[in-house]
């Protein structure tokens, strides 16, 4: 079993946030719905992803149908679809937490290695423990999200590992190599109080990832852990009880719609459902179609236009 440890800041509960975390591994998000289950914001919560995720089987599918936030790593065409997504869940008034990697990547050795040469040429201080934030993504963020989103969560994830230096991975969790703690220290800032200019919320994000080294470095050369422990909003029994009605519900869901169809179509069904997906994934993803479908720029917001435009002429 996994301990999940809290410190820093009291939170509310179910407050929407933006959620801002460091990198350490490939599956840190998987944490991140521990961190939110126990916020209370499971119901709100988006991730922003590489796009490449969005081709896994079913979890992919389903981050699809979710519309979550997935980047190409193309700066011209991210930050435009970034906007896009967020107001759809904005103007639709959907409760929206964002949770943010602004590092882009894992802290790999080869990425530790391009992180510290960046830093090289532009004179920045060397990092062991976290990458040179990419703070044109997070900016933007900010910017979209400050009318909806109350306060900004800066959180760093540290690990126990299962063995002294072993990043948990997926193929670790596959072979039950299993973290034995994961430490969230979570700073709350209102989200009123960051600045405006975009100039300045780029030197805000490095400056959080500079604290976060330090914090780390103290972690891992110290006592392992960032300070007390603080209680969650939601009492351990309200998050087995959540957990446990989670996974029943899809189970329950996925079993019974699996075996109707099966049934009823039998192994067609199940290569057809596949074969939709993927058909979907090539033409951009679910969440693409559902963007060109209701979006801002969208087909049904254009004909909406249209018709206000001839009730006025």
């Amino acid at each position: 079993q996994v301990r999940i440890v809290l410190s820093g800041d009291e939170l509310p509960r179910g407050e929407e946030a933006l959620i801002v975390c460091n990198h350490r591994t490939r599956i840190d998000w998987m944490f991140m719905w521990c961190l939110c289950l126990r916020l209370g914001l499971l119901d709100t919560m988006k991730i922003v992803l590489k796009d490449s995720l969005k081709s896994w089987p079913a979890f992919g599918w389903a981050m699809q149908s979710f519309m979550f936030v997935f980047l190409a790593r193309d700066k011209s065409k991210d930050l435009e679809h970034m906007e896009d997504v967020l107001h759809y869940h904005t103007s639709n008034a959907h409760p929206l937490s964002l949770i943010l990697f602004p590092e882009g990547t894992d802290l790999s050795d080869i990425n530790i290695e391009r992180s510290n040469n960046y830093a090289i040429q532009n004179k920045l201080p060397k990092y062991k423990y976290v990458l040179h934030p990419k703070v044109v993504g997070w900016s933007r963020s900010v910017a979209l999200l400050r009318d909806t989103c109350k306060a900004v969560y800066e959180v760093t994830i540290a690990y126990h590992d299962f063995q002294e230096g072993e990043r948990p991975s997926e193929l670790g969790l596959l072979a039950a190599r299993y973290p034995t703690e994961v430490h969230l220290h979570v700073q709350r800032h209102k989200m009123s109080l960051l600045p405006e200019a975009p100039a300045e919320l780029e030197q805000w994000c490095r400056q959080s990832f500079s604290r976060r080294e330090k914090r780390l470095q103290q972690f891992y050369t110290g006592p392992k852990r960032f300070g007390a422990e603080v209680p969650s909003p939601l009492s351990q029994d309200e998050c087995e009880g959540e957990w446990r009605m989670a996974v029943v519900f899809w189970f329950v869901a996925s079993s019974f719609s699996a075996l109707s169809l099966l049934l009823l179509f039998g192994w067609v069904w199940a290569l057809g459902a596949a074969g939709v997906w993927l058909v979907l994934t090539r033409l951009g993803g679910a969440d693409a179609i559902e963007l060109r479908l209701h979006g801002e720029q969208g087909v049904y917001a254009s004909l909406r236009g249209e018709n206000e435009q001839k009730k006025i002429n």
